[in-house]
């Protein structure tokens, strides 16, 4: 009789045994916010019922820990805040949102929206940096999840394995591995003439000196500047190509491959920015010729912050591909899923990327939860899931597409480039452009006053603008106030996870064999 049988009496004396089913077994591919929320969520759903591995190649062992890499060991950690609606952090598990959610690693900066209802609470602000620290550890101390510090390797057979989660990023390895199952994403649909759409953003960490709420309103107005604030931050900046092409780190002997090429981050040393681990220095910071610099301290006055609240600048570039699927047999027992940025890399602009990923983790999660009873899985218990990630490619996609390529006042898209462009060509009427961004402001500040906490005054929004250069100002206004009302409308909704029942043996994966 096999280990894991036990015997329970039946009425007139007979026995019969009650065989525990074996648990699932599933493997993530990425140890990122979305894969480790995936695992601790299963994880919570499921119990004994499941075992589950992570793999990560930015991962490394202390002791009996297993921790991230830092800067020293070749990595370089995330320090951007994003937004999770509440539609999406509701959802967690209980235990997951009393880890994430403590006093200080959060804030609720952002309106009430269609995915952030008066209901389940306000949108909260935090820093990936965190996400990833807090669901490693809970990972470990909490659900016993086994976390391998090494890339995740195709194996040459799956040897039992039910479930494969992908999600080590937007250049999924995994998925490159598997094309023959998934397909090769496709960049014809978010192309322009042919060449497909991208665009450069740089990326400045800073720490803040006013409320995280006041800027709302001025992040808003325009579509050149996005502050994400948690008592610091992100400043975006989205740049033309001729913006982009000082991003250049320069060496001892000229420029070097750093920021941008390997995601480098070049933090003040000296009246200068430096990259920790090239040690090259960027060069808009030094160039008293600089064309970009002025526009960089231009952004930072617009927000009240300057030079000196500067703690990192690095660059990355932004674009869009289409999934065929994301769910593949890879096995007759066993089954691949894209999640995250695998499966849907997005451009940031509307605030979506990581709400995106966690719901396609919580899907499948909830999926297996309902699906899994001891034997093999067949496609169609997939369907619903697959209908689900389906559903996101095209709304969200559909609507950060808009904010690449914005309707201008007769409908005709045109592309954010052109508009920053030519907002930095003249003439310039600097009393115009000031009253013209002013009045928006305003506008916005009450469109959105009786959705959040309170606003700067009227004055101090006003200071912000009249500090401005004209090229500036004609930007931000050339730019246009965020589209809410063409990127807004229904959400995508996830399915709830079944509340966990013990009553009955087949709910606690038992089974009677007679």
């Amino acid at each position: 009789m096999d280990e894991k049988t036990v015997l329970l009496p039946k009425q007139g004396g007979q026995v019969v045994p009650l065989c525990r089913t074996p648990p699932l077994r599933v493997d993530v591919a990425g140890g990122g916010p979305v894969g480790l929320a995936f695992a601790c969520t299963v994880k919570s759903l499921l119990g004994d019922r499941v075992s589950v591995r992570v793999h990560d190649r930015r991962w490394m062992r202390r002791g009996n820990r297993v921790v991230w890499r830092g800067v020293a060991e070749g990595n370089n950690r995330r320090e951007q805040v994003v937004t999770l609606q509440s539609n999406v952090w509701a959802a967690l598990p209980v235990a997951v949102q009393q880890r994430l959610f403590v006093p200080g690693r959060f804030s609720e900066m952002w309106p009430l929206g269609p995915d952030s209802p008066e209901s389940k609470g306000r949108p909260r602000n935090i820093k990936i940096r965190w996400i990833e620290d807090a669901l490693l550890d809970m990972a470990q101390d909490v659900y016993g999840i086994e976390v391998i510090p090494e890339a995740y390797a195709k194996p040459d057979g799956w040897d039992g394995l039910h479930v494969l989660a992908i999600a080590d990023g937007a250049r999924s390895a995994t998925r490159d591995a598997l094309k023959d199952q998934f397909g090769t994403p496709s960049r014809e649909l978010f192309s322009v003439d042919g060449s497909p759409l991208d665009e450069r953003v740089l990326g400045i960490r800073v720490t803040a000196k006013v409320p995280d709420e006041h800027t709302v309103p001025l992040t808003v107005a325009q579509n050149r500047f996005l502050f994400n604030s948690l008592g610091g931050g992100f400043i975006n900046m989205r740049l033309t190509a001729e913006e982009a092409s000082e991003i250049v780190a320069l060496g001892e002997n000229g420029p070097v491959s750093c920021i941008g090429s390997f995601g480098c981050t070049m933090r003040p040393a000296g009246g200068r920015f430096v990259c920790d681990r090239h040690r090259a220095v960027f060069k808009p910071s030094v160039d008293k010729l600089s064309y970009l610099w002025p526009r960089i301290l231009d952004g930072l006055r617009f927000f009240g912050v300057g030079a000196a609240d500067v703690v990192g600048i690095t660059s990355f570039t932004l674009g869009m591909q289409q999934m065929s699927k994301f769910t593949a047999q890879l096995a007759p027992s066993t089954f691949g899923f894209l999640l995250g940025d695998a499966a849907n890399s997005l451009h940031f602009w509307p605030g979506r990327g990581l709400n995106t990923g966690l719901k396609s983790a919580l899907s499948l999660a909830v999926n297996l939860q309902k699906r899994w009873r001891g034997s093999a899985f067949r496609a169609a218990d997939f369907a619903a899931h697959e209908g689900i990630m389906q559903q996101l490619q095209y709304r969200e996609k559909s609507r950060a597409w808009t904010t690449m390529l914005m309707p201008d006042s007769e409908g005709v898209p045109r592309g954010i480039e052109d508009r920053i462009r030519e907002g930095l060509q003249g003439p310039f009427d600097r009393a115009a452009l000031v009253q013209t961004l002013f009045e928006r402001v305003l506008e916005i500040k009450k469109r959105l006053g009786g959705r959040m906490g309170s606003l700067a005054t009227d004055e101090w929004y006003y200071g912000r603008i009249n500090a401005l250069d004209a090229r500036s100002l004609k930007v931000m206004v050339e730019s246009g106030p965020w589209i809410t009302r063409e990127i807004g409308g229904e959400e995508v909704v996830v399915p709830s996870a079944e509340p966990a029942a013990v009553a009955e043996p087949a709910r606690r994966g038992l089974s009677l064999v007679s």
